[in-house]
């Protein structure tokens, strides 16, 4: 098993739901991971193997996740060392969480006119 699978069995097990966008009818293809806390959610967008990035935001009953205008926390980088930053991330409430809200990097979350393809939450029943 390698690194990568190691991380994305992890981000399973931990209930991510997985989706899966197309930027336009030709592709390509990008897959985006979410984890939803009470008042916040993890959120991780696979462009390729060599791009990717994640980041925490605030949310409530009408916050896309793919679309943050402000972060807790940004991390971009290739999809392991991203996965690896996001999965030690603290959880919201520890001492050591990000709290302070910042406005998100440019291009941060899902770009263009995007078309949901498929969603998948890994062992859920």
């Amino acid at each position: 098993m390698t690194e990568w699978d190691a991380l994305i069995e992890t981000a399973g097990r931990r209930c991510y739901l997985w989706h899966m966008f197309r930027m336009d009818r030709h592709g390509p293809e990008l897959l985006a991971g979410v984890y939803q806390w009470r008042d916040c959610a993890d959120v991780v967008v696979l462009f390729d193997d060599q791009h990717a990035h994640a980041y925490r935001i605030p949310t409530d009953e009408n916050t896309d996740v793919f679309t943050p205008t402000h972060v807790y926390w940004w991390y971009g980088a290739n999809p392991v060392w991203t996965m690896r930053a996001l999965l030690t991330l603290p959880a919201p409430g520890h001492p050591d969480a990000p709290d302070t809200l910042t406005p998100a990097p440019p291009g941060t979350g899902i770009p263009g006119d995007r078309m949901p393809v498929r969603m998948r939450r890994r062992g859920w029943r």
